[in-house]
């Protein structure tokens, strides 16, 4: 699309861009909020530092951006926002599947094979409703009890 809801990027300081002009309610100008995940690297960078470094980036990804007139700029720090494995921590995560029939579990924080993200959320809540569509065909097909 022309003007995408996100992006993302490679190769940049900016991992993701999202345009929150319309959830804001913003009705003039642009809103675009930057995201970036393990940002050690910036963490205790000053927000002055940090706009040259992000809006030189952004105008790299976006050519029309050289052209914005910046009116405002600010900073929040997540410090605890991206969940970093230790080694043997994928052992303490539970499967979709429990003993109880008809119970399933969804989360980032279950097995899925990939960290505890976005993604990995999104990976649990199909493996869990794959799951009930599953259970709920063998219920219906009367192969197990409802219970």
């Amino acid at each position: 699309p022309r003007n995408p809801l996100f992006a993302a990027a490679v190769g940049s300081p900016v991992q993701w861009v999202f345009d929150r002009t319309a959830v804001s309610g913003l009705t003039g100008g642009q809103y675009l909020a930057v995201s970036v995940s393990a940002a050690d690297r910036w963490i205790d960078t000053p927000t002055a530092e940090l706009r040259g470094v992000y809006l030189a980036a952004l105008e790299r990804l976006f050519p029309a951006a050289r052209r914005a007139r910046v009116t405002d700029f600010f900073v929040t720090r997540e410090r605890h926002a991206t969940f970093r494995q230790s080694p043997g921590s994928g052992a303490l995560r539970p499967a979709s599947a429990t003993r109880l029939p008809g119970l399933f579990l969804a989360g980032a924080w279950t097995d899925t094979g990939w960290p505890d993200t976005m993604e990995g959320a999104v990976r649990s809540g199909l493996t869990a409703a794959r799951l009930v569509r599953r259970h709920l065909d063998r219920v219906r097909s009367g192969e197990v009890s409802g219970r």
